[in-house]
């Protein structure tokens, strides 16, 4: 997902993943599969099969671990102003980082195998911008950007 405000001064764009679901969502799904191993595993504790419920108590962790990482992925950011002058860079999640870079020392490189991505080039380290998004988005992106670079080569 992304959203792309311009205006005569700047662009600004903001990058995402796609979110389908909400945290109450993912909590009811999880929580039901969770309701779901530990039922079965107390179950056939009372049965006589005392081994399948500290295996279903694992079950229940990874399925902790599962969501965990998930919420993290969800709740990554990556905002890209460019303006007359300069490019900003933040990037907030896995990494969190904030860049302000002379928009003539900085560059944007698009590489387009295997998979077209975006890379900003800036300080002498490589950036991959948008790496959780679909190929038209990126594609999209990489308009939006030409674009208002040419009209700020022009002024």
């Amino acid at each position: 997902m992304f959203k792309i405000k311009d205006n005569k001064k700047e662009l600004l764009v903001e990058l995402a993943p796609n979110n389908s679901s909400s945290l109450l969502q993912n909590m009811v799904f999880f929580g039901l599969l969770s309701f779901l191993c530990l039922s079965f595993g107390i179950g056939f504790f009372f049965v006589g099969a005392t081994m399948i419920l500290p295996f279903a108590g694992l079950e229940v962790a990874v399925l902790l671990l599962a969501i965990y990482y998930n919420r993290r992925w969800i709740n990554q950011k990556q905002t890209i102003k460019l303006d007359k002058l300069y490019v900003y860079f933040s990037e907030k999640g896995l990494v969190n980082r904030n860049i302000k870079v002379d928009r003539f020392h900085a560059k944007f490189v698009v590489e387009k195998k295997p998979k077209q991505t975006i890379y900003l080039v800036a300080n002498n380290k490589k950036y991959k911008l948008g790496y959780f998004l679909s190929e038209e988005e990126i594609e999209d992106i990489i308009f939006s950007l030409r674009s208002k670079i040419t009209e700020l080569n022009s002024i």
